[in-house]
This record gives structure tokens, C-alpha cells and sequence, in this order.
């Protein structure tokens, strides 16, 4: 079993997944794009430390109950509610700040 740790972007587009893929590769993190129909479906996989979700693609209501054991990065146009394990940023973004912001995720213990 890969004890890398691994960081899940939901929907956003796949620009996002390759600038994490290739700067985080390298340092040993996991990175991979799952379609929001696939969230119901990962439930006997191993929750990723780190879900970067667009909200403007997936409804925060969908990812209330989906990746409890991770902590999360929500992505949108409009400001939303956030629990103390998720980080807001703002649509557009900065690379350099959502990079930051998984950085000091992954040095965190996982969410549950």
C-alpha cells in the first residue's frame, strides 16, 4: 500500500491538476482529478490527506458528507461557509497561494 501522501482535486479544471502534479510529484505527494459523479464511488478507498474541490462544478451540500477524514481546500466565485478543517480561497486564485495552502495542510495530522 502508497503511504505517499495524496492530495484529490475534485472537477477544477485540469490545468490545476497538472501544476500540482508537477510540483508536488517530485516531493513525493500524490496527485490525481476525480469528475464530482465519482465522489459516492471512492467510499472503500483510502480518504487523500488534502481535497481540493471547485465548488462552482460540485455543491458544497455533496462534499458535506464526502472525505470527513481529509482536510479540504473549497474553490468558488462565491464565498461559503467553512468548518475549521477546510480553507476558502476565492475564484480567481493564485497556483502559489493554493500551492501554500496544501503545503501546510499536508503537515497537519488527517482531519477526523
Amino acid at each position: 500500500m502508497n503511504s505517499a501522501p495524496h492530495v484529490l482535486v475534485v472537477d477544477g479544471i485540469t490545468d490545476t491538476e497538472a501544476v500540482l502534479k508537477a510540483v508536488l510529484e517530485p516531493r513525493g505527494t500524490h496527485v490525481e482529478r476525480t469528475r464530482g459523479s465519482l465522489l459516492n464511488q471512492r467510499d472503500d478507498e483510502k480518504s487523500p490527506h488534502v481535497v481540493v474541490i471547485d465548488l462552482d462544478e460540485v455543491t458544497a451540500a455533496e462534499t458535506a458528507s464526502c472525505f470527513e477524514e481529509s482536510h479540504r481546500i473549497l474553490i468558488g466565485s462565491v464565498k461559503t461557509q467553512v468548518d475549521g478543517r477546510d480553507r476558502f480561497l476565492s475564484k480567481p486564485f493564485q497556483y502559489p497561494e493554493l500551492l501554500k495552502t496544501i503545503e501546510d495542510l499536508l503537515a497537519l495530522p488527517p482531519a477526523a
